[in-house]
């Protein structure tokens, strides 16, 4: 999972690299963007994580049968939900955008960039729900190895279709966007392939409503709580952004830089909470309690060791890092500030995490959720503006810090208040 989380990373990062080529304007246009991308990746983590939920809880108690017809049902729901919110999309970029902050040329380049991006949307969550799927199942191989996939064509593709050559018209910001989605295209063809062939874990029967309506409730239980959080975020970035934007469009580059950063120094994290997710499931779903436990507290030790462990050279590099991307200016120094006060709160931050999808996989779906609620909506943003009013721009890294922290204590006493439900196979 670590190789696969990185390609996935290493999209964002390939998009802000040659992005940055083209200029501060095109730079900070992609910051702005990020929110509304961060949605749609949301939405299509929560229905892949239903799928991993679901998948390896029917594994678990022997539902083979169930777990195929829940594949096939899934695919079809996350199809129509994506299709849904890309359309809202599209209506609202105005609204949207302007509301964050961008204007001007700025907000005609973030237009152009999600005119193409929110379409792409169909062909992100396909592949994404199916690997979710496939590691609810136990392997994780094959939808590392697709992300890979998705990761080098998009490499390869965002200097011809940003810059052009020969016949291919050079198109800018919004090339980015063709890159990922035609990387993305390739993607679906090759789960949905896995899925059926390799695996034998979809069924094509036709749904009955009953089937698609059982399906579409578990669906609900978990997906709804874990696509709410994870759009939550973007939200939450988005208003941490208007507070940023402020200090200009500069800053926006600088802090959405970081974050990127901040992504990428936390991959082991990541990694942690997707591998470990489907071991607690399955467990769940057999009713492994002694196992479960175990799981639990590698999960949560090694987490914070891995954020211990990466905070320091990024503290030691932060200013070469962040000239990665762009150098000099505010740019550099918002987010070379930014990587010298943050990561000293990673551990807190790896703690809710994890914790937050121990109960996603163990039959709290909405306790998880509301650890990242806590986080960001009752302390992330309060203090953003609070702080940011008294100490400027270093307030606003100064919040995240006290949000990872305190959100963690929060995190770790839900263990205590709250038990793992029994499951009904």
């Amino acid at each position: 999972m670590i190789i696969g989380l990185l390609a996935i990373f290493a999209v964002d990062l390939a998009d802000a690299f040659w992005v940055a080529r083209l200029g501060t304007l095109e730079l900070a246009a992609l910051g702005f963007c990020f929110p509304a991308v961060h949605v749609i990746f949301s939405i299509s983590l929560g229905l892949s994580t239903a799928g991993a939920a679901v998948m390896a809880q029917r594994i678990g108690a022997g539902n083979t049968d169930g777990a195929r017809n829940f594949a096939r049902d899934s695919l079809i729901v996350s199809i129509l939900l994506m299709a849904a919110v890309a359309t809202i999309g599209l209506l609202t970029m105005d609204l949207i955008f302007s509301a964050i902050g961008a204007t001007g040329s700025t907000l005609a380049q973030v237009k152009s960039f999600m005119s193409v991006f929110y379409p792409s949307a169909l062909v992100l969550v396909i592949p994404m729900v199916a690997n979710g799927m496939l590691r609810g199942a136990g392997d994780t191989r094959w939808p590392a190895i697709i992300m890979v996939i998705v990761a080098v064509l998009n490499a390869g593709l965002d200097p011809l279709l940003i810059f052009g050559a020969g016949p291919v018209p050079a198109l800018g910001l919004k090339g980015a966007a063709w890159a990922t989605l035609l990387a993305r295209v390739v993607s679906v063809f090759i789960a949905l392939g896995i899925l059926h062939y390799r695996e034998r874990l979809i069924s094509w029967s036709r749904p009955t409503w009953q089937g698609l309506v059982e399906s579409l409730r578990h669906i609900g239980q978990i997906g709804l709580p874990s696509a709410t959080t994870n759009a939550i975020t973007p939200l939450a970035t988005g208003l941490v952004t208007a507070v940023v934007a402020g200090f200009g469009d500069a800053a926006v580059a600088g802090l959405t830089t970081a974050m990127r950063i901040e992504v990428c120094a936390l991959l082991g994290v990541f990694a942690l909470a997707v591998g470990s997710f489907p071991v607690m499931a399955q467990n769940y779903g057999a009713g492994n309690s002694e196992r479960l436990l175990t799981a639990r507290k590698f999960t949560l030790s090694t987490g914070v060791v891995i954020s211990l462990v990466v905070a320091i050279p990024v503290y030691l590099s932060a200013a070469p890092l962040a000239g990665i991307f762009i150098s000099g200016g505010l740019v550099q120094e918002t987010a070379t500030t930014f990587l010298k006060i943050v990561p000293w709160s990673w551990a807190g931050f790896a703690l809710v995490f994890l914790i937050s999808s121990i109960h996603m996989a163990t039959g709290r779906p909405f306790l998880g959720a509301s650890l990242t609620l806590v986080r960001l909506i009752a302390l992330l943003i309060p203090l953003t503006w609070l702080l940011s009013r008294y100490f400027g721009l270093p307030g606003v890294f100064m919040a995240f810090v006290l949000a990872n922290l305190l959100s963690a204590v929060v995190g770790l006493s839900s263990f205590y208040l709250f038990k793992p439900r029994n499951h009904t196979r």
